[in-house]
């Protein structure tokens, strides 16, 4: 059965590793590479996709940018509409003082779904049409490195078969940065939603520090999901504390006058 190597196109440090890696011949081809986007992402993903698209492109890569047919496929628009859906997994103050995270629909829903729905138009699968053998199998290339390969798992669409080529190189995201770094080529920035709230403390101290537009973005969204969003039984919050975004102590133990031995903090696990 034929088969189409299609790249999940995160525009982040993994998938960028993954193209570039395609791009050098130290992968098998691949011919299409496919980039979800939120309408959320932080500018320096988009200027980031700017720079790449061009360099994959000229070595037969092509680029396709795709978004949610959710509403109006901006999450940030679509998450302070006043109804019962919501694809953000908020922290929710409830009623009761508990706290509880809301599901997290956000990357079936804005990424993986337009992603998928583009990679059956790439193989010829028409809209509502079945997959027939002839239309060949999809192998997905996903930027999931080594330290995180409790993320790696089967694809639940029959023809699409989920493929990790970081893995099969055993090459952990510090390797895909100096390998990158080697080639010449930038560093590629981290590729998550503007207001996302698995954030860490350490991430929303550098969003405030080195992107003021962004953090104030994220600040207000935080506002206005209070008042604008429909959750049922409690209160809507981006950060882990319930307490208003520009309000959080976001120092760190040092700032506190303690001796951080170990930082801990998740590098994120949103993406694809």
């Amino acid at each position: 059965m034929k088969e189409t190597r299609i790249i999940s196109l995160g525009a982040g440090v993994q998938s960028t590793a993954v193209a570039l890696l395609a791009v050098h011949g130290e992968i098998p081809p691949v011919k299409h590479a496919v980039f979800a986007d939120t309408g959320w992402e932080p500018k320096e993903v988009y200027d980031h996709l700017k720079w790449l698209t061009p360099v994959l492109e000229d070595a037969g890569i092509k680029v396709h940018t795709v978004k949610s047919n959710i509403k109006s496929g901006d999450i940030r628009k679509d998450a302070l509409v006043d109804d019962a859906y919501v694809a953000i997994p908020f922290y929710i103050l409830n009623t009761d003082g508990s706290r509880s995270l809301g599901r997290r629909q956000c990357t079936r829903e804005y990424k993986i779904t337009p992603v998928t729905r583009k990679q059956r138009e790439i193989i010829g699968v028409g809209y509502r049409e079945r997959w027939k053998e002839e239309h060949g199998l999809i192998i997905n290339l996903m930027g999931i490195s080594t330290d995180e390969i409790q993320r790696m798992k089967d694809n639940r669409v029959k023809y699409i078969v989920n493929d990790y080529p970081l893995v099969d190189l055993r090459m952990s995201r510090n390797d895909c940065l100096t390998w990158m770094k080697d080639k010449g080529y930038p560093t590629p920035p981290r590729s998550a939603c503007i207001g996302c709230p698995y954030k860490t403390d350490r991430e929303w101290r550098e969003l405030k520090a080195e992107e003021p537009k962004e953090w104030l973005d994220a600040v207000q969204f935080d506002k206005e999901i209070r008042s604008k969003t429909a959750i049922k039984g409690g209160l809507p919050f981006l950060h882990k504390s319930c307490t208003p975004l520009d309000e959080v102590d976001l120092r760190t133990e040092e700032d506190h006058g303690q001796i951080n031995m170990f930082d801990m903090e998740c590098e994120g696990m949103c993406g694809i």
